[in-house]
């Protein structure tokens, strides 16, 4: 477990198990049935991000590093980009469809058990 959690196994062998499960949960067209009020996109049926099999299991990304004031990516994505805010410049990271994308929540998820 690279983060520290320290878990029981049997607890770490069940999300192991099913961390796709949970993932798939979070699809943009089954939380719209699922979860309307969930988020103020799946009642007017608009994604966030132009992407096919949007998934919204990381509505934000924990990739996004909050430890500078104007924001970066740890992941140094390439559709990110700096821009003029309110404070100053902020790190947008709007067009990254990274965390949205199955298998990179997958991804995320599973690294926080490892």
């Amino acid at each position: 477990m690279a983060v520290g959690l320290k878990m029981h196994k049997i607890a770490n062998e069940i999300i192991n198990e099913r961390i796709s499960e949970v993932v798939d949960n979070y699809d943009f067209e089954k939380q719209i049935e699922i979860n309307p009020n969930g988020c103020p996109l799946y009642q007017q049926n608009q994604k966030c991000h132009n992407i096919e099999d949007l998934n919204c299991f990381f509505c934000y990304c924990p990739k996004y590093d909050r430890t500078v004031k104007e924001g970066k990516c740890k992941i140094d994505s390439p559709k990110g980009k700096y821009i003029e805010g309110i404070d100053g410049k902020i790190f947008d990271c709007s067009d990254c469809d990274y965390p949205h994308k199955k298998e990179n929540a997958i991804k995320l998820f599973d690294n926080l058990f490892r």
